[in-house]
């Protein structure tokens, strides 16, 4: 999706469910486009945050750690808060959202999804 992250949208929200994952609408990869855009950029911001307060040393997947400092797990919370927003802002249920993240997952990539950054 959108990038390995330290925790993004998918993983640390805990938006992404298995499942078989079906042909999705334009309307809707353009909807997940936007939506995957404005939580990549809460992400970034709440990565730094966290970068700063550790020292620059992240694990992976910190919001997934246990024993972490307050602050940071008020960070992890507060992410999945701000993407549950942006989602019900841009009106994409969770749901949508989770089967347009596993038709983008798909390999390979259905051309209708946006390229993954590397």
């Amino acid at each position: 999706m959108l990038k390995a992250l330290v925790f993004g949208a998918v993983s640390t929200v805990g938006l992404f469910f298995a499942g078989v994952a079906q042909a999705q609408s334009p309307a809707d990869i353009a909807q997940y486009t936007t939506v995957a855009r404005q939580i990549e950029l809460q992400r970034m911001q709440d990565i730094a945050e966290v970068k700063r307060l550790m020292g620059g040393n992240v694990p992976e997947n910190v919001c997934q750690q246990g024993n972490l400092p307050s602050k940071v797990r008020e960070i992890c919370d507060r992410f999945d808060t701000h993407s549950r927003t942006i989602l019900q802002k841009n009106g994409m249920p969770v749901a949508k959202f989770n089967d347009v993240v596993r038709f983008c997952q798909q390999n390979p990539i259905p051309k209708e999804c946006p390229a993954r950054p590397r």
